[in-house]
């Protein structure tokens, strides 16, 4: 790849369990010039200690905890690379990941970033993973606006990226105020920058997917409080004055995130759900969801607040019927 240098950095906080797969899938790689920053960011399982006594050949970078943006940001700043990968320190990195991303950036020498196809590894009952879906999806089958694809239902994990070092410049930080979705908004600061994308059709990377049916309704207010936040963030990116049709459906997505959030919110956290009513009002007074339909007719006889109340009800019972059928099955296979 004409010497380029490509730096892995892996954010790493207790991830003994891990690193052996996960740091032997980079270091297996083949046909292009690599460093690898991992981050060690305050285990306390012996993880820096794995990593020196493993692989003196990792740059091992040290910290407090932090959390997994800080970790990144350190990682950034130590790394020489042409080419930057961010990888989440229990994902797989698939052979020919990176000499593939590699030549696709240097063929497209008018690129920023690449991005490819990926597969979840699903947590079972009993601790162990088994491959689960294949996505394969490119960022116009969500949106032609990359920053709207982005805020909307795009997503791919961290590892499926790979980019300029030098485009980073317009990216950087990662926003540690923003600790759980962290990822998803680099991403979209990407697109904001104006980034050109490369789509890599093959899978470079498997994606850990942990069974979160038993996470408490603390751990899920704390996400949907970051992702609030979030949407105020680009909300204010989005008000700068801009072409008057890019305006308004922009401010239309914000309105619909705010809904989302108010309906999923309703169940379990009453001041997260009155603050998203009261945003909502500001920007669409007596807001009607186009669907679902039920809910339409709700908002339309009752109001959108109570109709949402409603709504969130109704999707936590049904989250709560199919997490017991779901168990259920698992436990009794021949059901």
């Amino acid at each position: 790849m004409d010497g380029a240098l490509i730096s892995i950095i892996i954010p790493a906080w207790n991830a003994l369990r891990w690193l052996p797969e996960t740091l032997a899938s980079v270091m297996s790689q083949k046909g292009v010039l690599f460093e690898v920053v991992l981050v060690d960011d305050g285990s306390t399982d012996g993880t820096a200690d794995y990593v020196s006594q493993e692989w003196p050949e990792i740059r091992l970078v040290r910290s407090e905890n932090r959390g997994v943006s800080h970790a990144r940001n350190l990682g950034t700043a130590e790394a020489h690379g042409d080419f930057v990968k961010y990888l989440d320190a229990d994902d797989v990195l698939l052979p020919g990941a990176l000499v593939r991303q590699a030549a696709l950036l240097e063929a497209n020498p008018a690129s920023d970033a690449v991005y490819s196809n990926w597969q979840r590894l699903e947590e079972q009952v009993d601790g162990h993973f088994a491959a689960g879906e294949i996505v394969r999806r490119s960022i116009e089958q969500v949106d032609e606006d990359p920053e709207l694809a982005f805020f909307s239902t795009f997503w791919c994990p961290t590892g499926a990226y790979l980019y300029r070092r030098v485009f980073l410049e317009k990216v950087l930080p990662w926003k540690e105020w923003l600790p759980i979705i962290q990822d998803a908004r680099f991403a979209w600061d990407a697109a904001a920058a104006g980034a050109r994308w490369v789509h890599d059709e093959e899978i470079t990377v498997l994606y850990r997917q942990h069974r979160r049916g038993s996470v408490s309704t603390r751990s899920r207010v704390a996400f949907l409080r970051d992702c609030l936040a979030n949407t105020l963030s680009i909300h204010q990116s989005w008000s700068l004055p801009g072409p008057p049709e890019k305006t308004l459906v922009k401010r239309a997505r914000i309105v619909d995130s705010l809904a989302s959030l108010a309906r999923q919110a309703a169940p379990l956290d009453d001041r997260l759900f009155q603050e998203c009513i009261c945003l909502l009002d500001g920007l669409s007074p007596g807001y009607q969801p186009p669907e679902p339909s039920w809910l339409a007719l709700g908002a339309k006889l009752i109001g959108f607040a109570p109709a949402a109340r409603l709504g969130g009800l109704v999707d936590r019972l049904r989250q709560h019927v199919f997490s017991f059928f779901h168990q259920a099955n698992w436990s009794n296979p021949r059901s």
